[in-house]
């Protein structure tokens, strides 16, 4: 099996963790903005309606509650998997900030969090995805304890082309992003972070998909990436539609190699998943 899930975190516009505090701010500002999220949520959620896929979107609690204001989210996500991704896009590990959180702070934020995408769009059973991909055992812990679906916080190596969910110690079920070697031996993550950056081509990602023969794939992105570059800031309608229609030319290309673009919760319904 060839499958291949397409993944958008949903969080605040351009977030960087700081130090001494537990909630993200955006980057060059004291304060989260949302506005170049909202504006890549339509265009991404739109490009993958126009295409007939289902995908899934990580949502931050925090997100969610502000673009609720804003946006009919039922209606946009009505096609697609809602999982969720911290209330506050908090480092759970304190890497950067200097503050890891304990089993009452890691609580607090999957209740708010969960809160959060009940009012949104209604209660479920989800899947999670940590800020930054930094989790702690005691994390692991509380999301079992919890009965979420699954866990995407891990990179694992692509291996013969060969990538798969996992169980993790804990018995959850583990959905890693992968990374693996291009044709010039460097190192490239399935988060498209690099080429939204200018730092990689789309045509990699499309080499990496090739290279793939089994498993579940998982390519990832953020919903204000397309609209806003971490470098060099709010991108200009010409490049926002580069950007989109890169991204159309790799999810067409993800079908056209064979592979089925599926999202996680229903790749991991079958039974051969694990």
């Amino acid at each position: 099996m060839r499958a291949v899930a397409f993944t958008v975190d949903v969080d605040r516009d351009v977030n960087l963790a700081c130090k001494g505090e537990i909630c993200s701010i955006s980057n060059g500002g004291k304060y989260p903005r949302f506005d170049s999220s909202a504006r890549g949520l339509e265009l991404m959620a739109g490009l993958m309606e126009e295409i007939g896929i289902r995908g899934t979107f990580f949502w931050e609690g925090r997100t969610a509650e502000v673009l609720l204001d804003r946006m009919d989210l039922k209606d946009i996500m009505r096609h697609q998997e809602v999982a969720l991704h911290g209330y506050d896009h908090e480092d759970f590990t304190g890497k950067e900030t200097g503050l890891p959180l304990d089993l009452g702070s890691t609580k607090t934020v999957l209740d708010k969090g969960t809160a959060a995408l009940d009012r949104a769009f209604g209660k479920g059973e989800r899947g999670f995805r940590a800020p930054y991909q930094r989790v702690t055992d005691i994390l692991l812990e509380e999301l079992h304890a919890r009965e979420f679906l699954y866990d995407s916080s891990d990179t694992v190596e692509l291996v013969d082309g060969k990538v798969r969910p996992y169980r993790n110690k804990n018995g959850l079920p583990e959905i890693p992003v992968c990374w693996s070697r291009d044709g010039r031996g460097k190192r490239i993550v399935s988060y498209l972070w690099p080429y939204h950056e200018g730092k990689r081509r789309i045509t990699d990602y499309l080499d990496l998909v090739d290279g793939f023969q089994e498993g579940l794939l998982v390519i990832a992105t953020h919903s204000w990436h397309p609209v806003e570059s971490y470098c060099s800031g709010i991108r200009t309608i010409e490049d926002v539609n580069k950007e989109m229609n890169d991204l159309r030319t790799l999810l067409e290309h993800v079908e056209s190699s064979g592979c089925e673009l599926v999202s996680i919760a229903e790749h991991l319904r079958r039974e051969d998943a694990l």
